[in-house]
């Protein structure tokens, strides 16, 4: 049994009107996705398009043929633009009006041939979701919004060869029309059920995102960006792990700033948290690529140095004093120069050893740079229990 055209051209309609909705809810909600603006166009493009095929009922006149076919290539072609802007890439809108422009000037060359035309606005529908396919699955993120879209995208665009393929064999005199129409109906059919399911695909790579986004924002401190408490606990432990296993030590920077209550006295609160932001650039730009500068809350910090011994620590913390000397904050008519004090430590010292026994001994380190005056660098030497080899820090000129 065959399905009816226009049943379909509605169902079209309404099912895009749906999904148009949801888009739009998550437009007002959600404004920094940028792509969900053009999944939204695209379904209220498919929707116009959809009212526009309707008024041809099954006998297919011409102008609402190409005309809502022509709104619907376009919206289809919203879609990958809106994939595209998803992960970061430009949109090309360029490509969706070039192509459906394209399809369009086709479907009026052969306006005395139906079965054409249709494989013109077949082959134009099915571009952006082939498009779409290649481009989702050379991503890496968001694997299960994906797999979806792609799974989707696959099965509208496999209904349209298949569409494709029916029409080329009408032309040539090896398919009954009657057949090839039971063919089309159902083609239209799963391509209507795909655009519902990469929808949701879509939807779910947004859900991804925001947890992903939800996850960054509970590792990281809100003001000068850096990984936070939660964080560096959380690498700690693993480095712990990491280390017991494969015998490979790491050093642990603990960081205070000297007189950083006087900054705040002095010149206010804002340039306290200007000084903070200062050294976090100063000092991230000093961290290897793998390192961890994290804030531990106030004005301390820890950093996190894999594969590394407390010599090597000793010799980035130096030259973190070091670029702190060279590179004042220039606060307003001031420039503040920024003093430190770092503890070093490293590990793991025996199976018995957590994390939180390092971070004890860079803290002790600590307490010897602050109870010798300040503005140094002392390592933790666990064999006799003691922090030993107390650096001063370079002066600024």
């Amino acid at each position: 049994m065959a399905l009816d055209f226009l049943t379909l051209y509605i169902v079209i309609l309404l099912n895009s009107l749906t999904v148009s909705v949801i888009w739009a809810a998550i437009v007002v909600s959600y404004r920094p996705l940028i792509a969900a603006r053009y999944w939204l166009a695209g379904c209220l493009l498919m929707t116009l398009g959809g009212a526009v095929l309707a008024i041809q009922g099954n006998a297919g006149a011409l102008a609402p043929a190409v005309i809502g076919n022509g709104i619907v290539i376009l919206g289809f072609f919203q879609l990958w633009v809106g994939v595209r802007r998803f992960f970061g890439a430009a949109g090309r809108q360029d490509v969706a009006v070039i192509c459906t422009l394209a399809s369009v000037v086709m479907m009026l060359v052969f306006h005395d041939n139906d079965r054409a035309r249709s494989v013109v606005y077949s082959a134009g529908q099915s571009m952006p979701m082939l498009l779409g396919i290649i481009f989702v699955m050379t991503r890496r993120q968001y694997a299960a919004g994906r797999y979806i879209a792609a799974f989707a995208m696959a099965v509208g665009f496999v209904g349209h060869v298949s569409t494709i393929t029916s029409n080329a064999l009408v032309m040539a005199g090896h398919l009954d029309f009657a057949v090839f129409y039971q063919i089309a109906s159902y083609n239209l059919l799963c391509v209507i059920f795909s655009g519902v399911v990469w929808n949701f695909g879509f939807a779910v790579m947004t859900i991804e995102r925001l947890r992903a986004e939800v996850a960054e924002l509970a590792d990281r401190d809100e003001l000068t960006g850096l990984a936070n408490r939660r964080k560096l606990n959380e690498r700690l432990a693993q480095e712990q792990v990491r280390a017991k296993s494969n015998g490979r030590r790491y050093a642990l920077m603990v960081i205070d700033f000297d007189e950083f209550k006087e900054i705040n006295d002095a010149h206010g609160h804002a340039a306290g948290d200007a000084a903070l932001v200062h050294f976090a650039g100063v000092a991230g730009a000093v961290m290897r690529d793998g390192d961890l500068l994290a804030r531990q809350g106030g004005d301390e910090f820890c950093a996190l140095m894999p594969e590394t011994d407390a010599d090597a620590a000793m010799v980035a913390a130096r030259r973190i004093q070091a670029e702190l000397a060279a590179s004042p904050l220039h606060w307003r008519d001031r420039r503040l120069t920024l003093r430190v004090s770092i503890g070093v430590a490293d590990g793991p010292n025996g199976d018995a050893e957590t994390h939180t026994s390092v971070l004890a001994r860079a803290d002790a380190a600590l307490y010897r740079v602050k109870s010798a005056g300040r503005n140094g660098v002392a390592a933790f030497d666990a064999g006799v229990r003691q922090p030993l080899r107390l650096v001063r820090a370079p002066q600024a000129d």
